[in-house]
């Protein structure tokens, strides 16, 4: 009984921090997507569609030029989907399946409209912390930059050698 009270918490905490990491995690990600799922939506620009202010968590409030005057919309961003609603029209509702790239930290969105123009991916991407923009700054150089950057840095380390001088070519005494 003592080991079944010690395997319960050790399970439940192995479920918890195994499973993915949920989008709610990135709210800038969040609300790139809704901006852009909600302009698809509407078969409108990016730039027309204005964030207003996060009513919860995972939830964010849009507003839009639509239908003759501005109107509010709501962006729920969960697991696998993204729901809008429309607070002044309710019967504009929509549900979108997207994924999350856990490894780049983007949420895709595989949506178009037949009367829409606008085709192709929905791509949104967390901001990358210094360390991550670091780490992509130190592997986008080529390779003999970075072969000459750890020869350099061999060479002035603690390590390094120091050459002896040649001697000089023999006096005759």
């Amino acid at each position: 009984m003592r080991y079944l009270t010690t395997l319960i918490p050790a399970a439940l905490a192995l479920l918890f921090f195994a499973l993915p990491a949920r989008a709610s995690e990135f709210t800038d990600m969040d609300i790139c997507l809704g901006r852009q799922v909600i302009a698809r939506a509407l078969c409108k620009s990016p730039a027309e569609v204005n964030y207003v202010s996060q009513v919860r968590d995972n939830i964010y409030l849009y507003s839009v030029f639509y239908a003759s005057r501005e109107t509010h919309f709501f962006v729920g961003v969960y697991n696998d989907m993204i729901r809008i609603q429309g607070k002044e029209f309710q019967t504009v509702t929509r549900t979108i399946p997207y994924h999350f790239d856990a490894m780049s930290k983007c949420g895709v969105v595989d949506f178009s409209l037949p009367n829409c123009p606008t085709v192709g991916r929905i791509v949104c991407c967390s901001e990358k912390t210094v360390e991550e923009q670091l780490d992509d700054k130190f592997w986008n150089r080529p390779i003999p930059e970075l072969l000459e950057e750890d020869l350099r840095n061999a060479l002035q380390g603690d390590n390094a050698t120091v050459p002896t001088p040649e001697p000089g070519p023999a006096t005759g005494q």
